[in-house]
């Protein structure tokens, strides 16, 4: 086959970005053609992908980049194509499968801005010219014909996209992220833990939390760090950056709630999967997340979840046996209560095993086998169609 995968910036770090490469390597290992459409390309990106980039107009405004983007790459697949395949990630308008990774924006908004009250900040972010540009290649996505096959990536993401647009329902499909669990994987533990907890000074019978993320106060910071204050056995360790003023104030916050000593931050890591094997359980009390990668890749490290139901990767946690969902994550009293019987170390052992075997059933053997199911749908039902109604490129319907 043939295939374009679209998405701005083609790099290696990153949930999205190395799930495409990740895709595009696997599909080349496959014998298939890929091609990534992007606008920036980062070192490391594997040579077998063919990575074309879009040159976007000097001095163009943040906002109008995604607009610039999505049209640019319309014509570079007019260009290139005929694809047998289009595969579009991100902010992109037409193709042939579109895989949902954040959903539907307003969604997004009501669950990350939560609670922050009025004021001209967030009536900007709410209205301003960038969610006024995703808002409308939202609605030109899910236009009737300008994509075949959706895949969100959780339930979640799939009752949003089907309760505000009107797609057929057998054509949004469910389909989770994939996990590489090679990379994270259990056997790192003895090596990690002994290295990471030295640097940390701290020992080995000593529960270290992992938070993994940035945009903390909407990924659930701040109620860790208040739980903290009910588990006095345990420590946190944050994976993962923000803002310079976030990360200040994170820092303040800990120690006014006097867990400053406890929390270590960490940064953001090019091996998160060392500092996960070293940890021993993840907490992803999360105000909004279409899914969390940082779930399957602490299963697949052999770590216990505590995750909120707000998180599309509570759909893949079974509560009391690889984790626990909490419904409301700013319940800080629940919260602490959902983290403390992993930090019996016999219970964590078995929770942390029975996490792994369920990471496996989301290895990238499956997502591939999903994937190229779906492509091969997606090129017989152009074959069925009329000459004159098929696309070329398959981002033009």
């Amino acid at each position: 086959m043939r295939i374009a995968l679209l998405h701005p910036r083609a790099a290696l770090l990153g949930g999205v970005e190395r799930q495409i490469h990740d895709l595009g390597v696997r599909l080349a290992d496959a014998g298939h053609q890929i091609s990534w459409i992007c606008a920036s390309r980062d070192a490391g990106v594997d040579a077998r992908i063919h990575c074309h980039r879009v040159v976007e107009p000097p001095g163009l405004l943040r906002a109008a980049r995604p607009f610039a983007f999505d049209r640019l790459a319309r014509r570079a697949l007019a260009t290139l194509g005929p694809f047998d395949v289009v595969h579009g990630f991100g902010k992109t308008s037409r193709q042939d499968v579109y895989r949902d990774g954040s959903g539907c924006l307003a969604d997004f908004q009501a669950g990350a801005f939560e609670g922050e009250g009025a004021g001209w900040r967030l009536a900007l972010r709410r209205l301003g010219p960038q969610a006024i540009a995703a808002a409308r290649i939202e609605r030109e996505r899910y236009r009737p014909g300008s994509c075949r096959i959706v895949l969100p990536i959780s339930a979640l993401v799939r009752e949003q996209i089907l309760r505000r647009y009107p797609l057929a329902p057998e054509r949004v499909r469910v389909l989770h992220p994939a996990v590489d669990t090679e990379r994270f994987s259990p056997r790192l533990a003895p090596a990690a833990r002994a290295a990471v907890r030295a640097e940390l000074a701290l020992p080995d019978e000593t529960p270290l939390l992992a938070f993994v993320g940035s945009d903390f106060r909407r990924k659930g910071l701040p109620a860790l760090l208040a739980a903290l204050r009910l588990l006095p056995s345990a420590y946190a360790l944050v994976l993962g950056g923000d803002r310079p003023a976030r990360l200040r104030r994170a820092r303040e916050l800990a120690g006014e709630l006097g867990v400053g000593g406890r929390v270590h931050f960490a940064g953001v890591r090019p091996d998160p999967e060392r500092w996960l094997a070293a940890a021993d359980c993840l907490v992803f009390p999360s105000r909004f997340d279409a899914f969390g990668n940082a779930v399957l890749e602490a299963m697949a490290s052999g770590l216990p979840v505590v995750v909120s139901r707000r998180a599309g990767a509570a759909e893949v946690v079974i509560p009391g046996r690889t984790g626990a969902v909490v419904d409301a994550p700013e319940d800080v009293a629940a919260l602490a209560a959902a983290i403390r019987p992993f930090l019996d170390p016999v219970l964590r052992a078995e929770a942390g095993r029975l996490a792994r075997r369920e990471a496996e059933r989301s290895s990238w053997e499956r997502q591939l086998e999903c994937v190229l199911a779906v492509y091969r749908e997606v090129i017989e039902e152009k074959r069925r169609e009329p000459a004159l109604t098929r696309s070329g490129s398959g981002a033009s319907r």
